[in-house]
This record gives C-alpha cells, sequence and structure tokens, in this order.
C-alpha cells in the first residue's frame, strides 16, 4: 500500500502519516519500489497506534519504547557486493603479457587501486562527518518536538484547572442560591402578605373618604337649616 491509501483507510491525514513514516520506518516494513515506498497490511496497526498513542499525549522517544515492546523492528540491509579478486587478475595479466608490459599495467592498477581506495576512504570520511551533523540535528529537532509535546501538555492541563475553577465557583453559586431560597420564600410570603394590607388599608382609605364626604354634605345642609331658622327669628 501507498501512503495515501493508508491515510484513507486509517482517517490519518497524509501530510501527517508521511511524517509518521519518516519517524518511525524501522517498525513500518516499508519497501522501496522506484519512487515510492510501499507498506504490508500490517503497518496499518502500526500507524493506528502511533496516532493513538500521540493523542494521548506521548511524546516521540516514548512512542519509539512503546513500539519496540509492542511490534518487530525491521532494518533493510542491501546485497553485499561480490569481493573482486584483483591480485589474481593481475596475476593472469602478468602471465599473459610480455614483461614490461605487465610491469607497467601492474604498476597502473596498483596506483589506481591505490587512489581509488584514497578517494573511497575521503568519501566515507565526509559521509561520517554529514552523519555526525545529521544526527546532531535530528537529537536537536527530536528535543524541540518533545519541548512542544510537554508544552502543549501544560497548556491542556493549565487549561482543565481554569475550567475546574469555574466549575467549583458555579458550584458554590448554586448552593448559595439553594440556601437562599428559605429565606426568599419568606421574603416572598412576606411581600404577598403586605401587598394584601396595602390592598385593605387602600379600601378602607376609600371607604372613609365616602363617610367624610357624607358627612361633610351633613353638616352643610344642617349649617343651612341654622341659617334659615335664624333669618325667621328675626
Amino acid at each position: 500500500m501507498a501512503l495515501s491509501d493508508i491515510a484513507k483507510r486509517t482517517g490519518i491525514p497524509a501530510p501527517t502519516a508521511r511524517r509518521y513514516a519518516s519517524l518511525f520506518k524501522d517498525f513500518l516494513s516499508g519497501r522501496r519500489l522506484g519512487r515510492m515506498t510501499r507498506y504490508p497490511e500490517d503497518a496499518l496497526a502500526v500507524f493506528e497506534r502511533i496516532s493513538e498513542l500521540y493523542a494521548d499525549g506521548r511524546i516521540t522517544s516514548e512512542i519509539e519504547d512503546i513500539l519496540r515492546r509492542e511490534f518487530p523492528r525491521t532494518i533493510e540491509v542491501g546485497p553485499a557486493a561480490e569481493p573482486i579478486a584483483l591480485p589474481a587478475m593481475i596475476h593472469d595479466l602478468s602471465t599473459a603479457l610480455p614483461g614490461n608490459l605487465a610491469e607497467v599495467l601492474s604498476d597502473a592498477l596498483s596506483t589506481a587501486l591505490a587512489d581509488s581506495i584514497s578517494h573511497f576512504s575521503d568519501a566515507l570520511d565526509k559521509l561520517a562527518e554529514q552523519k555526525t551533523s545529521l544526527d546532531t540535528h535530528q537529537s536537536d529537532i527530536t528535543k524541540l518536538k518533545n519541548g512542544f509535546v510537554l508544552l502543549a501538555r501544560n497548556l491542556k492541563r493549565v487549561a482543565k484547572r481554569e475550567q475546574a475553577d469555574v466549575t467549583a465557583q458555579v458550584e458554590r453559586l448554586a448552593e448559595h442560591l439553594r440556601a437562599m431560597e428559605p429565606k426568599l420564600a419568606v421574603m416572598e410570603e412576606i411581600s404577598l402578605t403586605l401587598t394584601s394590607d396595602n390592598a385593605d388599608l387602600k379600601a378602607r382609605l376609600a371607604a372613609q373618604e365616602v363617610e367624610l364626604r357624607r358627612l361633610r354634605e351633613d353638616r352643610e345642609r344642617l349649617e343651612t337649616r341654622l341659617r334659615r331658622t335664624g333669618a325667621l327669628q328675626d
């Protein structure tokens, strides 16, 4: 399977699958075919396990240790080249050619072989230096990734603590409200009583106003009669 097929079947985004394949290639049994790398069916379980461990907040070094316990490692080693018996070749040429020419060819082959060995040794030294530099960079990258993972963990913990604080405050407010419910009920009952008493007072005041108007009218009638009676006496 190609990485695109693995991404479709596991639901892992293709860039993430490529990153997993680069970091944990020893556990995925990938085979290089032309420009593409193909993976067996068994690799699906490894990709899914890696995704699960990252989702749990594991860092790369922890995931590698877990995979080493749960899955076998596959290290691809290329076939060794067949050795070339140069001394035997030189001996055959020396017996088949005239003396001087054989010596010249033998010296030329020895010089070419020495130069080749020297160049090859220099190339190996450069490759070793590059590998050391790459290992150093890879170690720095791994440290940075681990640092980012730890930072993400701390941010999640802080968010959980803040959420827990908010939840605790809400619960305290709810407890205060529950404790105040009896008092609120008493206050509501007092308010209803006061409203009823106020209505009674208004009704009594209205009745007293009516009675007061009637008394005023009676007084005015009496005063009118008294004035009339006084006028008759005069």
